[in-house]
């Protein structure tokens, strides 16, 4: 563990002073996350309900199947955007100006939500957040690692006090919306998602000069045939979408279909796309290899995650009691519930790797031992579903959401530290889109998952998912050494 109380930040020339042992820059970062979080999820915690309510309830009265797929889609669609973010900032213009104009769109978005009404205010104002997200969240997130040397032990530290503001965020963004979404409406709660944006877009301006030089600038410049060819690209891309759309190609009934084959189709090029660099040398082609297990690891996690907001959506909705003694609980603020727990746990986890340092077990295992806490979260449901009880008690539904935000501080910082660490030099913006499309695939098969979903099929539902994530983690507690070798982790 360093014990120097300030570090070269990659790109810059001089020492950027630390704060409670982590870059200043760590602090601008994490509070921007803070906010597009607080706005992201607090729109997404509501967006099924906003699906499949009907008119009369202020939602738009689609079928329930069809509301889950297009929430898990919609999901996945934020994190296939991912690679344009990537993309733009490793090649075209720096990754602080990407997330400057992706934090704009985002706001521009939730607005379009708030004041457009029915299914136009809806195609525009995801569209919108799909493409800021894109922009923002992936580069964030690479920003972070460019604080540190690959060798800084306060690294998984430095992720997790990051990911603290992202459960932060996560946390509150729900709390408001689904309040306001249960007492006034949806609209005024898409409206305060946007002011969530617009205050993050401002703390984000005011601090970045606290950034790494290097964010000025991308890591690998495209010549000048090289932007024509992405113009092209991009023209072409948009164009066969739009054409999709119209006719009817891509539709509502589809979307989970075709979005799981544009993620399988995106994960193979950008693993075929780096592997086969000139630019890696053998050490980094190692660490790449490495990487596959913790890509499927944290694909199967956020597939457990994400189905909070698909097939627990539903299940809070329809299965909880929700009475406090003479108070009803919103539906929502269940799934909120473990955005606290994540919150109050991750300063926990983030000391406990402090301290552990060259002591703490490798990113793989840490990955393993979360899936299998969210496998005692889905077990709780499970025991839930045998007791066959009319309703659920809200405390049994609290405890299940504690273990999810237990098992999500354990994984979520980890993976995105490995992504970063394990990340050849010419491509650390497209490695985290790596690994914001292990995100895109969790979100989407949780869309798809959840339509199998059905309170007369729970205890089976939840046994069999159960059963499947202790087999997952003890896969890839076999795969663990190899890993840890071919990463040079310690």
């Amino acid at each position: 563990m360093t014990t120097s109380q300030s570090h070269v930040v990659p790109g810059n020339e001089k020492p950027a002073a630390d704060l409670l042992g982590h870059p200043r820059g760590l602090i601008t970062l994490a509070g921007t996350e803070l906010w597009e979080r607080f706005s992201f999820y607090g729109l997404q915690v509501i967006l099924a309900y906003y699906l499949y309510f009907s008119i009369t309830d202020g939602g738009l009265g689609l079928p329930m199947t069809v509301a889950l797929g297009v929430t898990g889609s919609y999901g996945g669609a934020i994190y296939i955007a991912q690679m344009l973010g990537s993309w733009l900032a490793d090649r075209l213009v720096g990754a602080r100006y990407v997330v400057l104009v992706g934090a704009t769109m985002i706001m521009l978005g939730h607005i379009a939500l708030a004041a457009i009404p029915a299914v136009p205010g809806l195609i525009t104002g995801l569209v919108l957040i799909v493409l800021g997200t894109g922009g923002l969240k992936v580069n964030v997130t690479a920003m972070v690692g460019a604080l540190y040397s690959r060798e800084d032990t306060r690294r998984d530290s430095g992720y997790s006090i990051y990911y603290m503001g992202i459960s932060l965020g996560a946390f509150l963004g729900p709390v408001l919306t689904g309040f306001l979404q249960s007492e006034v409406g949806f609209h005024v709660a898409f409206s305060a998602a946007a002011v969530g944006m617009a205050l993050g877009l401002v703390q984000y301006v005011s601090g970045w000069r606290r950034l790494p030089e290097s964010t000025r600038r991308p890591a690998k410049p495209l010549t000048a045939q090289g932007r024509r060819r992405g113009l092209l690209v991009a023209v072409v891309s948009v164009t066969a979408i739009v054409l999709m759309a119209s006719t009817g190609v891509i539709n509502l009934s589809n979307i989970s279909t075709v979005t799981t084959g544009v993620i399988v189709m995106a994960t193979l090029a950008y693993f075929g796309v780096i592997l086969s660099s000139r630019s890696l040398s053998k050490t980094e082609r190692n660490k790449v290899v490495a990487y596959i297990p913790v890509f499927i690891g944290t694909v199967v996690f956020w597939l457990l995650l994400l189905q909070l907001f698909t097939t627990f959506a539903v299940y809070a909705d329809t299965r909880v009691d929700l009475s406090i003694g003479s108070f009803d609980v919103p539906a929502a603020y269940v799934i909120t519930a473990e955005g606290l727990f994540a919150t109050i746990l991750a300063p926990v986890i983030a000391a406990l790797w402090f301290k552990l340092g060259v002591r703490q077990p490798s990113s793989l295992v840490k990955i393993a031992g979360g899936l299998l806490v969210l496998a005692a979260a889905y077990a709780v449901f499970a025991l839930a579903a045998w007791a066959e009880v009319p309703k659920v008690s809200i405390w049994i539904a609290m405890f299940g959401m504690l273990l999810f935000g237990l098992g999500e501080v354990t994984v979520a910082p980890v993976a995105m530290s490995s992504t970063t660490r394990l990340a050849p030099a010419a491509f650390p913006s497209q490695m985290m889109a790596l690994y914001f499309l292990t995100m895109a695939a969790g979100s989407t098969l949780a869309g798809t998952v959840a339509q199998f979903y059905d309170p007369a099929n729970e205890a089976a539902f939840f046994t069999i998912t159960t059963v499947g994530a202790v087999a997952i983690s003890a896969a890839l507690l076999g795969l663990a050494p190899l890993a840890k070798r071919l990463s040079g982790e310690r």
